[in-house]
């Protein structure tokens, strides 16, 4: 559930960023070097921190994408 939350809010993040859901959804499943070339998804995925992917969420809200 708490996982759910947080890709919604990563997703809703990246849609504001890119001004897209399917970009955002591009962004999401893409490898990115600020993740040590994971995608956002395979982090969602993998179990790091709730913390980890609110990180993420608060970079995209910034402006300030991996």
């Amino acid at each position: 559930m708490v996982r759910d939350d947080a890709r919604q809010r990563l997703l809703d993040a990246a849609t504001g960023y890119f001004g897209s859901r399917k970009m955002a959804e591009e962004w999401i499943n893409s490898p990115h070097m600020g993740l040590e070339g994971m995608t956002p998804q395979e982090m969602l995925n993998s179990g790091p921190s709730v913390e980890q992917i609110m990180d993420l969420v608060h970079q995209l809200e910034q402006g300030d994408a991996p």
